[in-house]
């Protein structure tokens, strides 16, 4: 009998757990009566998520005028909605952080996954593109249902993985499993309880083609594809494996695909440092 997305999910669940230090902090942000001071001396008995937040803080995701030397400070000048998106990328990386790369090249895993995070908050800031407050998320996490295949059915990943520019990385994915790897992010992100903000454009993304979907469906639709391209250069072409009629509708231009490749390639190798992943040089 064939496993569905959920099923994948419960099972990666099962051995990619979340850490209890983002469990409580999770719940802490979540609480309407947290302070930052409380929030603060619970961050600082972590020094490990205390010196990522502030990496992170630093890095490009934020773009801070100044530097954040300290953690007070990261928590003030960010504030608690901004604290709760770098808590949840330290988290669920970190879940993930354990995969053997023997088994799946983690470099480039994590690779597309930064890229497709920065290429979704760079058009969701030059482009002002309504209802993306966790695009970066978005992207970040977009692909995360692979590494919940893989602890299972590593071969049937690998499959999947040996794409050429005859066939797309989706296509692969539902010729093998009925399904993309997305759908399995989407139940994962579910049961781990994250923002709707969150999963909603991941959920939608690769139907954009067929489907009337807001404009952060298609923003991650694009970044997913862009991100492809850049760490498989000389596979596919933009024109060829992203649809002109998104594009137009988004009022991108193929110009403004490159600027924002050229603005991910600068701040890429920044964030693969903050996170609890590996990351190759490009």
């Amino acid at each position: 009998m064939s496993k569905s997305p959920l099923d994948y999910a419960r099972q990666a669940q099962e051995l990619c757990v979340l850490s209890d230090v983002y469990i409580k902090l999770n719940r802490m942000l979540s609480s309407d009566g947290c302070s930052m001071e409380e929030l603060g001396d619970a961050i600082a008995y972590e020094p490990a998520i205390a010196a990522s937040i502030l990496k992170i803080a630093n890095s490009a995701m934020f773009s801070m005028r100044r530097e954040i030397d300290s953690l007070s400070k990261a928590l003030v000048l960010l504030g608690i909605k901004q604290v709760k998106k770098l808590v949840d990328a330290y988290g669920v990386t970190a879940a993930f952080s354990a995969i053997d790369p023997k088994v799946v090249d983690m470099d480039k895993f994590w690779e597309i996954s930064v890229d497709c995070a920065l290429i979704c908050q760079y058009f969701a800031k030059n482009m002002q593109i309504k209802d993306t407050d966790n695009i970066f998320l978005s992207g970040l996490f977009h692909n995360l249902g692979m590494l919940a295949v893989v602890t299972s059915d590593p071969d049937k990943v690998k499959y999947c993985e040996g794409y050429d520019r005859d066939e797309t990385p989706w296509y692969r994915q539902c010729e093998m499993f009925g399904f993309t790897f997305a759908d399995c992010t989407t139940e994962l992100l579910k049961l781990w309880n994250l923002p709707e903000t969150i999963i909603q454009p991941i959920a939608e993304f690769n139907h954009v083609e067929t489907e009337p979907l807001p404009e952060n469906s298609k923003l991650l639709y694009i970044a997913s594809r862009l991100a492809v391209i850049n760490a498989e250069p000389g596979i596919y072409t933009k024109e060829a494996l992203i649809n002109a009629d998104i594009l137009d509708d988004m009022g991108i231009s193929l110009d403004e695909l490159n600027e924002s490749l050229q603005y991910c390639n600068l701040q890429a190798m920044e964030l693969l440092a903050t996170f609890p992943i590996q990351g190759r040089k490009k």
